[in-house]
């Protein structure tokens, strides 16, 4: 029987894995070791002897157990391959005269995924990572989340590198209108998923400050104006024109978007 996982919700209850995932680990456990390997080495999903990621990733975790560093590579390298395939953001793959190729921005996303992907797996390895046990219960959504922390943290790095060329009562561009539109980051309907939610924080806090003013006070529920002279507004309490408020919030909205977009 596969060992408990340590990681405890907020109620204090312990994290456990899918029951078809539990049946699973506990058949493969009775595998000769190369057969095992075998089977996890299954790329296609439609084969039909297609393991799980969440099985992959416990018996890699397992592994530090084991002597034999032939076998642990092997599991290694066919874990990052799946890390590397959720990693890879819809849209980003396309081919050049017959030839696989990739989007630079999605090269690096993928790069910051797999770093950060394998710098749990080290921790666990000396000892114990609880922050892998929620790819063991639901690998795809564990993924989801780094990948968009790694892509909010790359377009906030090539944001800096681009000169400040906005001026707050101008006129924001078609662009970045098209791309707040109708958002809404604070959906009550996403709101309640934790991984969306971290997500949000994440991209949140990676706001240049005034965007993330605004943002912050639109969570607590402010009004960008009011008629009532003695409302609390987010115009009043930042002391700015409603207009440079409207686009300070216009273009937050824009990049929540762009960050959370494999979340909607």
């Amino acid at each position: 029987m596969a060992e408990p996982l340590r990681k405890r919700k907020a109620g204090g209850e312990l994290y456990r894995r899918r029951g078809e995932v539990e049946a699973l680990i506990d058949r493969l456990g009775h595998l000769p070791r190369d057969e095992l390997i075998e089977r996890m080495c299954i790329a296609s999903p439609t084969h039909p002897d297609f393991l799980p990621s969440e099985c992959l990733l416990h018996f890699v975790r397992k592994s530090k157990r084991d002597n034999s560093s032939r076998q642990f590579e092997l599991m290694y390298k066919a874990l990052i391959a799946r890390v590397e395939r959720a990693a890879t953001v819809s849209g980003a793959v396309h081919f050049v005269e017959g030839k696989r190729a990739i989007t630079a921005r999605a090269a690096k996303i993928i790069e910051a995924v797999v770093f950060a992907f394998e710098v749990k797996l080290t921790q666990d390895r000396n000892g114990y990572c609880d922050g892998l046990d929620y790819f063991e219960i639901n690998f795809a959504s564990a993924m989801k989340l780094l990948r968009s922390t790694a892509r909010t943290k790359i377009d906030t790095e090539e944001d800096r590198e681009r000169p400040l060329s906005y001026n707050d009562e101008e006129a924001i561009s078609a662009e970045v209108e098209a791309a707040a539109g109708s958002f809404d980051p604070f959906n009550p309907r996403k709101i309640d998923d934790p991984v969306y939610r971290s997500a949000l924080g994440v991209a949140i806090n990676e706001l240049p400050a005034e965007e993330r003013e605004v943002v912050v006070l639109m969570l607590k529920g402010y009004p960008i104006d009011s008629k009532e002279p003695n409302a609390t507004t987010i115009r009043s309490v930042l002391g700015c024109s409603e207009k440079t408020v409207r686009n300070r919030r216009d273009r937050a909205l824009a990049k929540l978007r762009r960050a959370l977009e494999d979340l909607e």
